[in-house]
């Protein structure tokens, strides 16, 4: 008797727990793709090229070229978008250089233990501007409208400052643990975050749109070319997917 109560509590179980996990996977049919509580979205891979960045860094596009940093030799390399090919390199003359961004002139630069942002030209890398900063922790800048949007390691915060008096115009809280990659596709900033494997879809003032699962496991700069999205990876590679609207 006491062991048919055992398999009969054992079968309420079991189908308990299959009735719940059928009505969970219902319930993922009605998920809204929009909310960034929905789940993780996979991004589309287009193209994979290799940069030459033994530690690659942060990203930009200059409207030909992709430029990577690499953090191991503080070199800024212009790499062909098709192949990877080395366009043009430069020493930065920022130590330990962080993040890069164009404005449609020139790079801008900030780096991990200096304060200084920094202006250049990206043929001679003759400074063309600074801006001290006073404090922060900068692991990532991009620039949109006359602003730079800064990633501040020391208070987890995107700031942003105006590009020719340095004066900080707004700024919102990283929602996740670390800001390795930042990017502007004129509509949203994006975020990349290898401690989760995360990109985020963000708009100007903050808020979270969409989390994305990123293409590989340690995903750093971010760049976005106005169509598509560029995010070089720890293991090298940059990906080259497409920005889902």
């Amino acid at each position: 008797m006491e062991k048919r109560r055992l398999s009969l509590i054992l079968i309420l179980i079991f189908s308990l727990s299959i009735s719940l996990s059928f009505w969970a996977c219902q319930d993922r049919l009605f998920d809204n793709p929009f909310d960034p509580q929905a789940g993780e979205i996979i991004l589309e891979i287009i193209n994979t090229i290799t940069t030459p960045s033994l530690s690659p860094g942060e990203m930009t596009w200059d409207g030909n070229t992709l430029w990577n940093i690499d953090e191991a030799s503080n070199t800024l390399y212009s790499l062909n978008r098709l192949n990877g090919t080395v366009v043009y390199s430069l020493t930065s003359p920022l130590k330990e250089t962080s993040g890069i961004a164009y404005d449609g002139e020139g790079l801008w630069l900030c780096s991990l233990t200096q304060t200084d942002i920094l202006k250049i030209n990206f043929f001679t890398g003759e400074i063309q501007k600074r801006l001290n900063l006073q404090k922060g922790i900068f692991t990532a800048i991009e620039y949109s409208n006359g602003g730079l949007w800064i990633a501040d390691a020391q208070s987890n915060k995107i700031i942003n400052y105006d590009a020719n008096t340095g004066e900080v115009l707004t700024s919102f809280s990283n929602p996740g643990f670390q800001v390795d990659g930042l990017a502007f596709d004129g509509n949203y900033l994006w975020i990349a975050d290898s401690s989760t494997m995360t990109i985020y879809q963000l708009t100007t003032s903050g808020k979270v749109v969409r989390t994305f699962i990123a293409p590989s496991q340690m995903p750093r700069g971010l760049a976005s070319d106005g169509q598509y999205l560029w995010n070089v990876d720890g293991n090298r590679k940059i990906y080259q997917v497409k920005i889902p609207y």
